[in-house]
């Protein structure tokens, strides 16, 4: 009953499906970050049925990757590019951290978000309408996102102390969630990989170099994390996964034709 609380609870709260209502209580709160990836096979699962139906009715690239980029928006509610937007609107300020931190309280959209969030749609788009063929590596990398986020949750420091994402920090059992984090990051890095050497270990190898420097980034400007800069993370490293997806096909397209001309 406490496993289905808490993952009722991390699907009721990260995503825009229907889910029962239970009352949260500190346990269901503390474990449901163990659910949190499960969000991100949800949106794969729906991705991999909208590329089979593609397939199968010979549809365009541009309507197939349209599609792509609207089905995580849709799935979550945009609560993760919302972080993203508020996380660009207090960089993009360049203010002192505590006027940072209060920008990204802010629920207005500023300039800044507007712009970056067309600019991160766009470019989705036309990765979506490279690296969809890819489907095995493409549809992990959602969940493969939340786990890393999760991650980030439980080892470092959240900035402000309250909030949503103290709410659910707090109660954590950090080494259950942490192990549980590694686990999901072990089996989708395994799994894209077996579905696709090159594409998977791009994709894999970006996900560290975006953990790497978010990390150092939300340390310096904010002082730690917050909910918005754990949305921003997600969406970052989904997009950044996807460019090193990109990347080793051309990595394996270029080694083909290099082998090809000998």
């Amino acid at each position: 009953m406490d496993v289905l609380k808490s993952l009722c609870v991390a699907l009721s709260t990260y995503t825009a499906l229907p889910m029962p209502q239970f009352d949260w209580d500190e346990k269901s709160l503390g474990l449901s970050f163990c659910f949190l990836p499960v969000a991100g096979v949800l949106i794969g699962l729906l991705l991999w049925l909208w590329l089979r139906i593609c397939w199968w009715c010979g549809t365009g690239i541009v309507l197939r990757a349209a599609v792509c980029t609207v089905i995580p928006l849709f799935v979550t509610g945009g609560i993760h590019m919302d972080g993203f937007c508020d996380t660009v609107d207090a960089l993009c300020s360049h203010q002192e951290r505590e006027k940072c931190l209060e920008i990204m309280k802010d629920s207005r959209a500023g300039a800044f978000a507007v712009i970056f969030a067309g600019a991160y749609l766009l470019t989705n788009f036309a990765l979506a309408s490279e690296v969809s063929g890819r489907p095995g590596v493409y549809c992990l990398i959602f969940a493969l996102s939340r786990a890393v986020s999760v991650l980030s949750v439980t080892g470092y420091q959240n900035a402000r102390g309250e909030g949503m994402l103290a709410t659910f920090q707090k109660p954590a059992a950090r080494k259950l969630v942490s192990r549980v984090a590694w686990g999901w990051i072990a089996v989708c890095a395994l799994c894209m990989d077996l579905a696709d050497l090159y594409a998977g270990t791009g994709a894999l190898l970006a996900a560290v170099i975006v953990w790497n420097r978010y990390h150092a980034a939300a340390l310096k400007r904010f002082g730690g994390i917050t909910g918005d800069t754990s949305g921003f993370l997600v969406q970052t490293l989904e997009l950044a996964m996807m460019a090193g997806m990109y990347a080793g096909q051309c990595v394996e397209i270029s080694g083909f034709i290099l082998w090809r001309s000998f």
